[in-house]
């Protein structure tokens, strides 16, 4: 019989010490350079609870945008009667 490995964990307080998946980070950085001495360099650090919240957010402005285009233009295809 095998035995599972045990968690990592903090021996003063007990508490597990492995990341749990919504607070692993996701990191980006990009560097341009352009003529004349001059760039651009940026860095992105953002954990998946955050990316999630995001996706949520950017997917909710998606959908009332359609919803409002087809309210806005539902009317315009019909013949007007008067």
């Amino acid at each position: 019989m095998r035995h599972k490995e045990k968690a990592p964990s903090n021996q003063a307080d007990g508490i597990d010490a492995r990341p749990t998946f919504l607070s692993d980070r996701q990191r980006a950085e990009v560097s341009l350079s352009l003529p004349k001495d001059s760039g651009l360099t940026a860095k992105a650090e953002i954990s998946n609870g955050g990316l999630l919240s995001i996706a949520v957010l950017v997917s909710s402005i998606l959908l009332s945008t359609a919803v409002l285009v087809h309210v806005a233009t539902r009317d315009a295809s019909r013949p007007k009667r008067w």
